[in-house]
């Protein structure tokens, strides 16, 4: 044997590390740390929470696999082999659920259990894997197995990961899409931000996955090393999104979002308002704010608009709450003091506070300050005053 052979086998077998195996080891300890502390974390939904701690922990399972592998430590701890292989299928029903559960709060069915079936399946033709001696997994790994080789079960594993990953990406693209569209989390920039972050990083995750399947497969191209290590990075990238959220934004798992997005659901699921006459409706009350102004008039309430609308009061309060992300008083107090910013612009040093809150329709001088302050940060008296110095 030459030294060349001696070298190529060291490498090979010998215990070996790099700085990306600690930084891969780092983020699979932030990841199981994580997937632990959401659960214990108050006010959150726990159901959501427990399919995003999930999520997390098949990431984390699957780069600490890697990470094994790499470092040839999974020779030393032989049954370690292919462990990530027994939630290789959990992927996508986990984060399909978890949008399910935060977008259509999805309660969950006998039914749904048949998402589990694939993994189930799975799990029966890894079992004789799993069941081997340590000495037979050692040998399979070297090579030198009777039993199985080191690829017997690399396509029973990657095809129907990769068909999952597929069938998945379509169904949570399709109900991210379709809740994107929806102006229920229009002024709750973290959770939109939030949402798009894990899409998106899924989303890469599937394509990177897609391109490692190609490479393996000789076709075109054989950069398996190079792509193995971007789906790694993905999976990395998922988790550490997933952390900083966790930790700056722990409001994105508030049970708070899931409650409100139920109560608007629940409100207005049995309403008869088209979608045609919806529109019609929210262009309608548009040109009666905007062009009438009939916010100005201080009698204003939700019945008296509504018979301006030619509608119910229950379509009223469904059209504001659907294409505005407001209720009526929030709505009417917007244009009320949009107004009154743009009378005070106009105004001079010896304009009344009060004489303009009685112009936009307030009937007395505080709850026009609360709802001035509300939409400016500033009060009426503090805003006229800035004008006035320019």
């Amino acid at each position: 044997m030459t030294a060349i052979d001696v070298a190529q086998l060291s490498d090979s077998y010998n215990l070996k590390y790099g700085v990306l195996d600690f930084l891969y080891f780092y983020v699979a300890l932030i990841g199981f740390y994580v997937a632990i502390i959401l659960n214990f974390t108050k006010n959150t939904d726990r159901v959501s929470t427990s399919l995003m701690s999930g999520f997390i922990l098949v990431h984390t399972f699957f780069i600490l696999d890697f990470v094994l592998y790499n470092t040839n430590y999974q020779l030393k701890y032989a049954h370690t082999y292919l462990m990530s292989a027994s939630v290789a299928l959990l992927y996508g029903p986990l984060l399909y659920f978890y949008f399910k559960r935060i977008n259509n709060q999805h309660k969950f069915k006998a039914l749904d259990a048949l998402h589990l079936l694939p993994t189930v399946v799975l799990l029966f033709f890894l079992f004789p894997l799993y069941s081997l001696p340590l000495e037979e997994k050692i040998k399979i790994q070297l090579g030198t197995s009777s039993v199985y080789t080191e690829s017997s079960f690399f396509y029973i594993v990657f095809i129907p990961k990769l068909v999952s990953l597929i069938i998945y990406g379509f169904l949570i693209s399709k109900n991210h899409l379709k809740s994107a569209k929806s102006k229920l989390y229009k002024n709750l920039e973290a959770i939109v931000f939030w949402k798009k972050g894990v899409y998106r990083m899924h989303v890469l995750f599937v394509v990177s996955y897609f391109i490692y399947g190609i490479s393996i497969s000789g076709l075109f191209f054989n950069a398996y090393s190079f792509i193995y290590q971007i789906v790694v990075v993905a999976m990395a990238l998922m988790v550490l999104y997933i952390s900083y959220m966790a930790q700056v934004q722990p409001k994105v798992f508030s049970k708070e979002i899931i409650l409100k997005n139920t109560e608007f659901f629940s409100k207005y699921q049995k309403s008869g308002l088209t979608k045609s006459l919806s529109n019609e409706l929210k262009q309608n009350l548009i040109t009666l704010m905007v062009d009438h102004k009939i916010f100005m008039d201080n009698s204003l309430n939700l019945e008296s608009l509504s018979e301006k609308l030619e509608t119910s009061r229950h379509n009223t309060s469904q059209i504001i709450n659907e294409h505005f992300n407001m209720n009526f008083f929030e709505l009417v107090n917007k244009f009320r003091v949009e107004e009154a910013i743009q009378m005070l612009k106009l105004s001079d040093k010896n304009t009344q506070i009060i004489d303009v809150a009685y112009a936009v329709g307030y009937n007395n001088k505080v709850t026009f300050n609360k709802a001035f302050k509300k939409e400016t940060s500033l009060t009426p008296s503090q805003f006229l005053k800035s004008v006035n110095e320019k």
